[in-house]
Order: structure tokens, then C-alpha cells, then sequence
């Protein structure tokens, strides 16, 4: 009798709460198109700028002329090196945020006295900036590819933590209740209800990382590097050859968006899970 109600209950609970549809084609067609045309009304606005001398060509450069210099620069052999050099120092960094983030957030936000214990260590670790940590990290590894690693690792993973820990925390009570109504184990609740109900969190802070991560390997080419796209900029810069420096810049910001593209298909896919 008392099973036969809860699970009456149960079943009433899970109807009542809502999911997210999946996005439909013609809603990605109409994000597209927007898009594109925002980023094309940019670019023109930047090439008349550039044209009638609002913006000064040795310092901005002009999107015809870097798209001439793309044109050179993409076969070269010099040049796609310092393009597989912070792919591989991007792609292992954020790679390795994106696995220790989740392994540490969730945890921390499912059991009490662990997040009691290391939100205040997160809290003061993540307030204080990464570049601090610059001469402390070539002392300890040296100038190479795992330092650059780190910082991108150190810049990419307090976002995916702090939002697995809310994840965690945020799951819902109808979820909760209906699986304690079934004996479930704390082991059993965590796998089958905080993990999915986390992943939004987690492709949230994901969103968030990846534009750190940019930014942290591009400063980690700077300082610690002979090779990247981030030394690369700032060899073209201090020599005043804009429209080199900017394919660079261009292509930075395509991996961010080609990534962001990427943990967006995947929310969609996941969104009712």
C-alpha cells in the first residue's frame, strides 16, 4: 500500500515539473543569421574606418588587408607551427581544467562538510590574479610548454568548480524526495540525479573558461614562450606589422567561438537529460 503511494507520488511529482524543448532548427537558422550579420556590420563599419582615416592603419590595420595577409601567412610552415603550439597548449589546458573542475566542484557542492571546508580556500585563491602566479610557476616548472599549460589550467578552472558547486547544490527537491522514496543511496542519488542535473552548471562555466583559457594562453605565450600565437602578436606589435598581429587575433577569436559553438550543440543535445 505505502509503495503503491509513493509511487503514485512520485509519479505525479516528475509530471509536474517542467523540461527545456530542444531548440528547434529554425530557431539555430534565425541565431546564425543574426550573428553573421552582426559580425559583417563590424567589419564593414572597421574597413570604412579604416578607409576614410577615422582609424589609423598603422595601428588597426583594415579587414581587406588582413585578409590578404591571411592569405600569405595560412600556408605558411612558420606560421602554422605557432598555430599547433597553442592549439596543443589550449587544448590541454582546458582539457585538464574542464576534468578537475568537475571532479572537485561536484563534491564539494554535494557534501556539506567538504564545501564548508574549501569554499573559503576557492574563494581566496580564486581572487587572487593568475598572472600573480607567473613567477612563481617558471620557477617551479621553467619556461615551456607546462608552464604555459598550467596557467592556462590555473585561468580555465575556477569557473568550471565554482559552477559545479552551485550545480551540486541547486538540485531540485522533487528529485530528491522521489529518490529517497525508493531507498535510493547517496552513491545511487549522486549518479543518476546531481551529475544530470549539474551539466547545465557545468557547460555554463565551461562557456566561461574557454574565453579565460584565450586569455591565458595568449599571456602565457608572451612571457614564457618563443613559439604560439601569443608570442607571435607580440613580435608583429612591437614591429608595428598590424595586419599580421590581427590574423592571429582573427584566428583567437575562432577557436573561441568554434568552442563555444561546440558546448552549445552539446547543452542542446543534453538539455532534457
Amino acid at each position: 500500500m505505502s509503495a503503491n503511494l509513493a509511487q503514485q507520488n512520485s509519479t505525479i511529482e516528475l509530471r509536474s515539473i517542467p523540461t527545456l524543448p530542444p531548440m528547434h532548427w529554425t530557431e539555430r537558422y534565425f541565431r546564425l543569421v543574426w550573428g553573421s550579420v552582426g559580425i559583417v556590420s563590424c567589419l564593414f563599419c572597421w574597413q570604412i574606418g579604416s578607409s576614410v582615416g577615422v582609424f589609423d592603419p598603422l595601428f588597426v590595420s583594415s579587414p581587406a588587408e588582413v585578409a590578404r595577409t591571411a592569405l600569405k601567412l595560412l600556408p605558411s610552415p612558420e606560421f602554422l607551427g605557432h598555430l599547433l603550439i597553442t592549439s596543443e597548449c589550449l587544448f590541454l589546458g582546458l582539457s585538464s581544467a574542464l576534468v578537475v573542475g568537475v571532479l572537485v566542484g561536484l563534491p564539494v557542492g554535494w557534501f556539506p562538510r567538504l564545501h564548508a571546508i574549501f569554499e573559503p580556500i576557492i574563494a581566496a585563491v580564486y581572487g587572487v590574479p593568475y598572472i600573480a602566479f607567473l613567477p612563481v610557476i617558471i620557477m617551479w616548472t621553467g619556461i615551456g610548454m607546462t608552464s604555459r599549460v598550467i596557467i592556462v589550467f590555473w585561468s580555465a578552472v575556477f569557473p568550471l568548480i565554482i559552477n559545479s558547486v552551485q550545480g551540486a547544490r541547486e538540485v531540485d527537491d522533487n528529485f530528491l524526495r522521489v529518490a529517497r522514496s525508493f531507498s535510493a543511496t547517496k552513491l545511487q542519488i549522486f549518479a543518476t540525479i546531481a551529475l544530470p542535473s549539474s551539466v547545465p552548471y557545468i557547460l555554463a562555466g565551461l562557456r566561461t573558461s574557454i574565453g579565460r583559457a584565450i586569455v591565458g594562453v595568449v599571456v602565457a605565450e608572451f612571457f614564457m614562450s618563443s613559439k604560439g600565437l601569443g608570442y607571435f602578436i607580440n613580435l608583429k606589435a612591437n614591429a608595428l606589422e598590424m595586419a599580421p598581429a590581427f590574423v592571429a587575433i582573427v584566428l583567437l577569436a575562432l577557436f573561441g567561438i568554434a568552442l563555444v559553438a561546440i558546448v552549445t550543440y552539446v547543452e542542446n543535445r543534453f538539455c532534457n537529460w
